[in-house]
């Protein structure tokens, strides 16, 4: 009697393998052939500076923002969320024809004086991945986000705050259960300020991770991770390897599409 039971719960499960495999397969094989550029940004300056550490590769204007989102509305480009690429990924939506993405880092403040007007004006939605112990604060006079500043943005609905660490150094030089911490803390003070996150996305501060630390990551809760410069697509789109076309100093949304087009 016994064996006959555990036959029958072995059949059981290796019936609900099939089907979740399954599920997944049909999922995979529903996605097309689409680019799924996301864009990167940083600060944001009203006059760019003759001189500039970093090459004019991390600052930007307001004026050349809009110019970008004006381009790329008017050539068919959707703006959409992470939640709703992931809904995508999942099978619950389909993908526009041209979707595109919107990410800044660090979390700067002029991420909220300047440029949150333009994404309300054209209802766009953005992500910003922030540095927790930054917020608040003014380092090396860079001034950042504050906690309320970001809690208005995300009730607006049309940006999402993720974390990018609690510290923004190089964690593929650290021990993975020490960069496993760092994440988790930064969402417990993310999830302290804006209240429970449903969806997880980590982006590497310099892009700079591990195997051992995606895997462990993807364990611990987060669903997508952000970690590289260049282009995605859905066909094989792999939510533990996010890439991200970065936007230097006064790219035209032109110069974008034609980033798009010509990536791999």
């Amino acid at each position: 009697m016994v064996i006959v039971m555990v036959k029958k719960i072995c059949i059981f499960i290796f019936l609900i393998l099939i089907i979740v495999f399954g599920v997944i397969f049909l999922n995979k094989e529903k996605r097309d052939y689409k680019k799924i550029p996301i864009l990167l940004y940083h600060d944001f300056v009203l006059e760019v500076p003759k001189e500039d550490p970093d090459d004019f590769n991390y600052i930007n204007t307001p004026a050349s923002f809009e110019e970008n989102i004006k381009t790329l509305l008017d050539n068919g480009y959707t703006f959409l969320s992470f939640a709703e690429l992931n809904d995508a990924y999942d099978g619950k939506t389909k993908l526009p024809d041209k979707p595109i993405l919107i990410t800044f880092d660090d979390g700067y403040y002029s991420n909220y004086k300047y440029i949150f007007p333009i994404l309300e004006k054209y209802n766009v939605k953005a992500s910003i991945f922030i540095v927790t112990d930054n917020i608040g604060k003014t380092i090396d006079g860079k001034k950042y986000l504050t906690w309320r500043q970001c809690e208005v943005m995300n009730k607006s609905g049309l940006v999402e705050i993720f974390s990018h660490s609690t510290k923004h150094v190089f964690y593929d030089r650290l021990p993975v259960k020490e960069l496993k911490e760092d994440v988790e803390q930064s969402y417990k003070k993310i999830e302290k300020h804006l209240g429970k996150q449903d969806l997880k996305v980590f982006a590497y501060p310099y892009g700079a991770y591990t195997k051992e630390s995606v895997f462990v990551l993807k364990l611990s809760g987060v669903d997508m991770q952000v970690y590289d410069i260049g282009m995605n697509n859905f066909k094989d789109f792999d939510k533990s390897y996010i890439k991200r076309i970065n936007i230097p100093c006064e790219m035209t949304g032109l110069e974008i599409i034609n980033e798009i087009n010509s990536a791999n």
